[in-house]
């Protein structure tokens, strides 16, 4: 059975361009789709007040491609996409993404790089990607440095995007602004000749998967993919806010697939994005109470910060907020039920995407819920879930292996022929490597409900044991504050879970690790059956390791277990 979007979510406004570089095609149409005046701001930065229109960007990127033409010798009528491929290393910026344009025309790749990411991690996958220039930002630019050394870089070839608040160092590298003051002097570049050009074949990005089993992958993200995300996304929210435009906060890392994104579809849309460097709690409530802000995309990991100080909520105004989106990782219920205790109004829509499938798969709409979903399919986006024969589930409510097959789906990895095989089927579908099932609303809708990461479901007796169903209880015990289970070897069950613990510092703060660990056990062993009980598998950490994006790096976890 092929599971697809509702009856009620429309089409795509659009076919997807065969023919069209994302940059151009944002540019072009992004304030046109809600006659929004070119004039009005389309990126805020919210430390500064510097604010771009989707005309500044467009000279921006211009004079940015002219300037970098020229400096590396670079035509994107000439040489091969491979050889021109640019990694960029930063945090948040409102240059950010226009820098990637600019690559785009001159016929390049952009390399994205988690800000978080060591000097050898940098190394190894900028020598992967044979990477020719760099872009990072001051605080980043010793390991950025490092890195390019060490594949032989040419030093004059790391710029410098600038961000709102810098370490007061003065370092040779030009800068974007600079960049883009030269290329006001320097004359036009040829028109774009699209004739051989194809949008399904054009690489755009090389973004990172997310590491959780501890190895990194390249996703290969073509044009056309981030064309159909923005189309596929735009057309499931215009059902529930049809025409409408909205200050939207952008506190996502651009470098990871979800935050980049989300970030086309906002400038295609109109909409005006608040742009932070990182995440801080107090700027970001700060810039919502100043900018009224209306529409937040958030991570798990900031829900559960926002919950944990509900006393911030009292000293700004967040009364402009509507909804809040969040995705990268599922949105434990009792997260979800916490900000809407604080706050009842706003809306809290989880959805579930993955850098494979470029990157949302699901959204959930404040008219269509299921609790504990990650909401229903875009459009043009298909799900099948196989059974462990590897049969199809033809009804609701039966969980098994899902499979994607979308137009936004990545072109595979690069250079990891082996992997790039077992992830995309030659029969078209992406296996995900998740557990989901569907589940039917009151209105006959077919929710997503991701069960687990099929690699972390264990066998405790024959039966199946999502981690994440403990894991949930855990947290919802109020002396934890975070957890996460692994599996590990038992001579009579098969398989037992271990669970790591983070203990809350404001909750029985007086009892011993002992008295916690009799306490968490009677709670999961009144919640849950006796298969996810714990035991004496419970070991308190000071905090889970986690990606990039908020996931729990579990095999770290399970490294500690055998070094014991």
């Amino acid at each position: 059975m092929v599971f697809t979007s509702p009856k009620w979510c429309q089409d795509i406004l659009m076919p997807i361009p065969e023919k069209e570089l994302v940059g151009e095609f944002v540019m072009r149409r992004g304030h046109d789709l809600n006659d929004i005046p070119e004039d009005s701001p389309s990126s805020v930065c919210a430390y500064t007040g510097k604010s771009y229109t989707i005309k500044d960007i467009r000279n921006n990127v211009n004079c940015l491609s002219k300037s970098l033409g020229q400096i590396l010798g670079w035509d994107f009528h000439q040489g091969s996409s491979e050889d021109k491929v640019v990694a960029v290393c930063s945090l948040n910026s409102i240059d950010y993404v226009p820098l990637t344009w600019a690559i785009h025309r001159l016929g390049g790749i952009c390399l994205l790089l988690h800000p978080t990411s060591s000097a050898a991690e940098l190394e190894a996958l900028m020598r992967k990607a044979n990477c020719k220039a760099m872009f990072t930002c001051k605080p980043l630019l010793k390991p950025c440095q490092d890195a390019f050394a060490a594949i032989n870089g040419d030093p004059s070839s790391i710029f410098l995007l600038e961000l709102p608040e810098e370490p007061p160092i003065s370092v040779p590298n030009r800068t974007v602004s600079q960049l883009i003051s030269e290329g006001e002097h320097l004359p036009d570049l040829q028109p774009l000749n699209l004739d051989g050009f194809k949008s399904k074949e054009q690489l755009a990005y090389l973004c990172p998967t997310s590491g959780t089993s501890g190895f990194l992958k390249l996703a290969k993200v073509s044009h056309a993919n981030v064309l159909a995300n923005i189309l596929q996304a735009t057309a499931f929210d215009a059902c529930s806010f049809p025409g409408q435009v909205d200050v939207s906060l952008g506190i996502l890392p651009l470098s990871h697939a979800y935050g980049l994104t989300i970030l086309h579809v906002l400038l295609w849309r109109g909409d005006s994005i608040i742009m932070h460097p990182k995440f801080d709690m107090q700027a970001v409530l700060k810039s919502v109470q100043q900018y009224q802000i209306r529409r937040m995309y958030l991570v798990p990991t900031i829900i559960g910060a926002l919950v944990m100080n509900p006393i911030l909520f009292k000293l700004y105004d967040l009364s402009s907020v509507k909804r809040v989106i969040s995705g990268s990782a599922s949105l434990p219920e009792q997260l979800s039920n916490g900000l809407k205790q604080i706050c009842p109004e706003w809306h809290i829509l989880p959805g579930y995407g993955l850098t494979e499938a470029f990157v949302v798969v699901s959204w959930t709409s404040p008219t269509s819920s299921y609790s504990g979903s990650a909401g229903c399919l875009l459009p043009l986006m298909e799900a099948r879930l196989l059974d462990s024969e590897g049969s199809d589930i033809t009804a609701h409510g039966q969980s098994g292996d899902l499979l994607l097959r979308s137009p936004s789906v990545v072109g595979g990895y690069f250079g990891e022929a082996e992997a790039e095989t077992t992830t995309f089927g030659s029969d078209g579908w992406l296996r995900t490597g998740d557990v989901a099932a569907f589940q039917q609303n009151s209105n006959g809708d077919s929710h997503l409900v991701i069960v687990d990461r099929k690699k972390d479901i264990m066998k405790v007796k024959g039966i199946q044991v999502p981690p994440v169903e403990i894991e949930a209880q855990l947290v919802a015990h109020p002396a934890v504050d975070d957890a996460a289970v692994v599996a590990i070897e038992d001579e009579d069950a098969g398989e037992r879970p271990f669970a790591f613990v983070v203990r809350s510092q404001k909750v029985m703060t007086d009892v011993d690790e002992k008295g916690l660990r009799q306490a968490i056990n009677k709670h999961i062993q009144n919640t849950l059956s006796e298969p996810f009980w714990l035991r004496q598998n419970i070991r308190f950490i000071e905090a889970i390791p986690k990606s990039h994006n908020g996931k729990s790096l579990k095999y770290k976890l399970k490294q500690q277990l055998i070094t014991v």
